[in-house]
């Protein structure tokens, strides 16, 4: 199972500090209409998809013919940082290097989206549509980027990323992910969610499905 694993690439455990150490980088490198832009576009994606998993948990908004419950968090994680990761860190070299960077940032993204697919975290109708959202904000960004002043590189601007991915990984964002269940029920009105038919999350395999404050527990996994 160590290939399924790699689909812990998208999880938001590594991608929300990946992009919070993007943030930092612009930051620290002066750009600051830059910066603003990648963390308002992750973010407007990052509630997309929230909002696809809260409306099927509270209302089941999905889309039974196609196999579609909501969009996949790890898929659209994928697509939007990895390419921009590739093409930040090599700001410094020849535009075609960049360009290959972001080809390659998308090709793992895709292999992401694959695996998903393969090991049943995901439908092909759910990947899909959440790599083309998180390829919208990446290529968004790097078509923004490419008309702005590039970034100034110096050693703040490395110690700072760091720090802010530390900062970010100890934060660990990835606990936000569960609290879903309890924003669902308070919007629906709910006394339980309704449950995905995948047998396992690749968000969390092991853990149930319920909400924080009570002791609801579903025999299904979340």
């Amino acid at each position: 199972m160590m290939i399924a694993q790699l689909v812990d690439i998208g999880h938001t455990a590594v991608m929300v500090p990946v992009a919070a150490a993007i943030g930092a980088w612009l930051v620290m490198g002066r750009t600051w209409r830059l910066a603003l832009c990648w963390c308002l576009m992750f973010a407007a994606g990052l509630s997309i998809v929230a909002m696809s998993k809260i409306a099927f948990l509270g209302w089941e908004t999905g889309i039974p013919s196609i196999d579609f419950q909501a969009l996949s968090g790890h898929a659209f994680r994928s697509a939007a940082v990895i390419p921009v990761f590739f093409f930040v860190v090599l700001q410094v070299a020849q535009a075609s290097w960049r360009a290959a960077g972001v080809v390659f940032g998308m090709v793992v993204s895709l292999g992401v989206g694959v695996l998903l697919v393969r090991f049943q975290f995901h439908t092909v109708s759910e990947v899909i549509p959440s790599l083309a959202l998180g390829s919208t904000v990446s290529l968004g960004f790097v078509r923004v980027a490419n008309k702005l002043p590039a970034p100034l590189i110096n050693r703040w601007s490395v110690l700072f990323s760091l720090t802010m991915f530390l900062v970010m990984c100890g934060l660990k964002p990835s606990k936000i992910s569960p609290h879903l269940v309890d924003v669902a029920l308070y919007l629906s009105g709910r006394d339980y969610p309704h449950l995905w038919s995948r047998q396992q999350d690749v968000q969390s395999p092991r853990l149930v499905c319920r909400p924080a404050n009570s002791s609801f527990r579903p025999a299904r996994s979340y």
